[in-house]
Formats: C-alpha cells, sequence, structure tokens
C-alpha cells in the first residue's frame, strides 16, 4: 500500500510540530493525548527529542513551538540580511576580543540567538537553539523595546512579566520606564549591568521602514572599580558596526 514505507516516528514528530503551531497558546500532555491518539510513553518520547532539537520547548506543564523552527521559517526569507548579521558578529568579536558577541532576533515569542561568538572558539556559533531571557538581558530587553506590538504581545505572552520578571524589575511600572529611556536613546545598557562585573549591552537594527530586524549584543567583564572602564567605547562600537554593516540599505547608506 502507498506510504507503507514511510518512517512513522518522523511522520508523527511532525504532525505533533504541525499540532502545536496551530496551537495558539501551546498545549498540554494531556490535551495532545486526546488531540492525537497515541499513547503518553510514545508522546513523551517523541515531544523529549523534538525538545532535545529545539524545534519544541517546554514552559511549565506546556509544549509550544521551539525556536529552532521559528529560525528555519525565518531563514530563506532574510538570506541576505542574515549574512550581513554574520559578518557584523565576526567584525564585533575581532574589535571585542574578550566579549562574548551575539546576534538575536524576536521569533515565536522567543528572542533567538542566530550567531554568537566566544572569545576562546574560532567560529562563530550558527543557530544553536539558544534563548535570550526577555528581562533580564541586553538583547532581550532590545526586543521589548523596539518590536511592535505584535511581537512584543507574543514575548509577553510567552514570558509573563510575574513569572519572568520580578525579581529582575520591582514592578512593570519600573521595566516600562526603562524600555521608554531605551527607545529615546537607542541602545541598551541595563541598569543591573552598570555596576556588575558582568556587563551586557546591544543595540537594535531595523528596515527602512522602521521595523526591528534584530539586536547586536555583546557581554564582557570589567571591574566596577576601574576608572578606565570600557564601557562606552563598547557602546559606541555596536553602534557603529550596526550602522555599517546592518543597515538595509548597505555600509555606504
Amino acid at each position: 500500500m502507498p506510504g507503507n514505507d514511510l518512517v512513522q516516528s518522523l511522520a508523527r514528530g511532525l504532525d505533533l510540530v504541525r499540532l502545536l503551531a496551530e496551537s495558539e497558546r501551546g498545549l498540554r500532555l494531556p490535551e495532545i493525548v486526546s488531540a492525537t491518539g497515541l499513547k503518553r510513553p510514545t508522546l513523551h518520547n517523541l515531544l523529549k527529542t523534538l525538545c532535545s532539537r529545539g524545534f519544541v520547548c517546554k514552559t511549565g506543564p506546556v509544549y509550544q513551538v521551539g525556536p529552532a523552527m521559528h529560525t528555519l521559517v525565518a531563514e530563506d526569507s532574510s538570506s541576505a540580511y542574515m549574512r550581513q548579521a554574520e559578518e557584523a558578529v565576526r567584525a564585533l568579536s575581532l574589535r571585542l576580543p574578550d566579549a562574548i558577541v551575539s546576534f538575536a532576533q524576536p521569533m515565536g515569542g522567543e528572542v533567538v540567538v542566530r550567531f554568537r561568538k566566544f572569545p576562546e572558539r574560532l567560529l562563530v556559533e550558527h543557530n544553536s537553539g539558544a534563548v535570550m531571557a526577555p528581562y533580564q538581558t541586553a538583547s532581550g530587553l532590545a526586543c521589548l523595546a523596539f518590536s511592535g506590538p505584535e511581537t512584543r504581545h507574543s514575548i509577553d505572552m510567552r514570558h509573563p512579566f510575574t513569572l519572568s520578571g520580578l525579581g529582575v524589575w520591582e514592578n512593570e511600572k519600573q521595566l516600562e520606564d526603562f524600555l521608554g529611556e531605551t527607545r529615546s536613546r537607542g541602545w541598551v545598557l541595563p541598569p543591573f549591568s552598570k555596576d556588575s562585573r558582568f556587563r551586557v549591552a546591544a543595540v537594535p537594527s531595523f528596515s527602512a521602514d522602521g521595523k526591528l530586524r534584530g539586536v547586536l549584543g555583546a557581554a564582557w567583564h570589567s571591574d566596577p572599580k576601574q576608572k578606565d572602564d570600557k564601557t562606552e567605547d563598547i557602546l559606541a562600537t555596536l553602534q557603529e558596526i550596526t550602522a555599517c554593516q546592518l543597515s538595509e540599505a548597505g555600509p555606504e547608506q
């Protein structure tokens, strides 16, 4: 019979991804059991495998489409920009050899790391499936500050402030005040990073019509007691490379 040569486990995994993609807020295991008719041990193994590859993620008891899936969807539509982003990460790592540098984008309610370069590694890491915490990282805060209402809503839904933001920020007003200041400045240096030994900063990149395309970020060690702190220089470098290499119109604009 036609179809007998299909790999059953692969077909089931793809069906699961489709099912979760069609669910706006994700599904709990009992709901997936009811929708698929599969036994719990089978579903557990399939979901565990998909989670390990980033195609599914679990937040509490809820399963949702993971960052790897969103990365694949976006790949073809932005290949030229992605090449620019990778080169920007390379250029930033040369200018800041002791920093962790990254390029991230908001996708499906997550801030997904597309490229990342560690000081001790020779190669740029591609699409690792890593995500940035929206309230605790400079890149995450940049996405909150500069994303449109739809993307901001999806991040808020995936990461409710009461669950993920409290403890980092005193309340939502403090966060929103900071995001407003960030939009005025055009770059992110979180207050919890200013006097820390591990500092983070990020600069957004926009399309010609003003929409957020991605965020270039850096994280570095610093001694708060040192007078020759390099924070301002690092921010200037981030802004320069973003303007020169992540402009939609190209470096000559």
